[in-house]
């Protein structure tokens, strides 16, 4: 990297000037003698050569833009219709992988040794599982290639890259804080919707793109910030709450902890504006898994007794039932409700020809099914549901042993390795968070959504580092007391 740096110091400072004079005048000629579109790209491609200089120096933030990217990328998708979100995704992650083999083969870059983990071998083993499903007969290569990124690739990537670049605390900590300002974003966008109406390009998306049939019903209207939808943002959210609201509980930095507060009361009220009865799976399970895991009695008694008063709030009284939020909230509650009597339904004739294809009708099949296909006419409507039809029953249980396995890996070290009482705390949120998301997939589609599932990932590789974290902070206490 240091040659690099040396042709760069190497240019004489007497030629600057000289330099931005041929540019600007470079620039002008392109304007008047072709278009100003190209002047403005000819304009910009110094800009670009520095970012692609930079990014190379330093791909820890390359990732960094990977994480903002993911969030808001399905929401620019709305107002430049021609931005394809996974395209964006896609293109920052070869970039980065590039980036990573260059800099190990040419400057020795040493990033790949917390990558040693049994996730990172799971969830490849599971992307070549996905990849073998282009032989599955029923799906064609074409709509492999479409849906396999989302379902098979982007989890051993996101996990790869993870523990390649963001492999110490104060990386955690630093993705913690760039997630609450993104969280933040999210609800004010939510709030700006539901105060201030609309925009265009949202109202083009509800009434054009027929999105007002699930988010303009009968309960009120379900808002969606920047989201692919409602349910995407409103189990989202309920992950922010979650992990945010317990962290706050471990975090020693006082202004860390004031953050992580308002942030978790925020996404709160941005799931309850969502409209998401799913949601509700992920703070119930999440708060209870975390009581668990804090093995405290007090915990244990305190939190079973105020997650039963909310229990009994939404199941048993009609308390706020003039709220349309909380009315819709409810209804998560009403085993007779008529939209899951249909995913019930749903369900039932799927289990009539899905015993007989144990891996599945192909990825890329169940979301583009023909006239006289197994699944034409019926939704998916869950993402384990949508895994056990593309992959089958094979698939199935290899995607929730993956999530198992990081939940009880990550169970045992809060139980028996971790030491440090504020990386135990943050943990415990992770795995909280990580369990309600597992429990509402089964409710909603929403794990292998942008950008819900690229964090639920990149959470994973975090919780198995935790014990890399761990000696990490001792390491440091140990020299510090020296």
């Amino acid at each position: 990297m240091s040659r690099l740096s040396d042709i760069f110091s190497k240019i004489n400072s007497k030629f600057f000037y000289l330099y931005i004079f041929i540019g600007l005048f470079a620039i002008t000629v392109i304007i008047l003698r072709i278009n100003l579109n190209v002047g403005i790209l000819f304009a910009g491609l110094p800009i670009a050569f520095l970012a692609i200089y930079y990014f190379f120096k330093y791909p820890y933030w390359l990732m960094m833009v990977l994480f903002v990217a993911n969030y808001i990328i399905m929401g620019l998708g709305r107002y430049i219709l021609k931005l394809q979100g996974g395209i964006v995704i896609d293109s920052l992650l070869l970039m980065i992988i590039i980036t990573l083999f260059l800099r190990t083969v040419f400057f020795n870059g040493n990033y790949w040794q917390k990558a040693n983990n049994a996730l990172t071998y799971l969830s490849l083993i599971w992307m070549i599982y996905c990849i073998a499903e282009v032989m599955n007969p029923y799906t064609t290569i074409e709509r492999w290639m479409t849906a396999v990124r989302g379902i098979g690739f982007y989890l051993f990537l996101f996990v790869l890259l993870t523990t390649a670049l963001l492999n110490r605390y104060k990386d955690l900590k630093r993705i913690l804080i760039l997630w609450g300002i993104l969280t933040i974003l999210a609800v004010l966008k939510a709030m700006s919707q539901k105060f201030m109406g609309f925009d265009s390009a949202e109202t083009f998306w509800l009434y054009v793109g027929k999105g007002y049939v699930t988010h303009i019903i009968y309960s009120g209207v379900r808002y969606f910030s920047f989201f692919t939808d409602a349910a995407n943002f409103g189990c989202s959210m309920g992950l922010s709450m979650v992990v945010f609201s317990i962290s706050a509980l471990y975090i020693k930095d006082k202004r860390l902890r004031i953050y992580f507060i308002i942030v978790a009361l925020l996404a709160g009220y941005g799931m309850l504006t969502s409209g998401t009865r799913a949601a509700l799976a992920v703070p119930f399970v999440g708060y209870t898994a975390f009581i668990i895991l804090s093995k405290r009695i007090k915990m244990l008694i305190g939190g079973a007794v105020l997650i039963l008063s909310v229990f009994i709030f939404f199941n048993s009284t009609d308390i706020g039932g003039s709220n349309a939020n909380i009315r819709r909230m409810r209804t998560a509650f009403d085993t007779q409700d008529a939209s899951l009597n249909v995913r019930f339904r749903n369900q039932q004739k799927m289990r009539e020809f899905m015993p007989h294809n144990p891996f599945g009708i192909g990825i890329g099949k169940a979301k583009n099914a023909e006239d006289g296909d197994h699944m034409y006419g019926i939704a998916t409507d869950s993402s384990l549901i949508y895994i056990w039809v593309e992959t089958g029953i094979v698939g199935l249980v290899m995607y929730i042993f993956i999530f198992l396995f990081v939940l009880i890996r990550g169970t045992y070290d809060i139980f028996f390795r971790i030491k440090n009482i504020e990386l135990k705390g943050i943990l415990s949120a992770l795995v909280a968070g990580l369990a309600g998301m597992l429990v509402t997939g089964y409710g909603n589609e929403v794990l292998q959504q942008f950008p819900t599932g690229p964090i639920l990932y990149i959470l994973m590789a975090f919780i198995m580092m935790g014990r890399y974290f761990d000696k990490e902070i001792e390491n440091q206490n140990t020299n510090g007391a020296n």
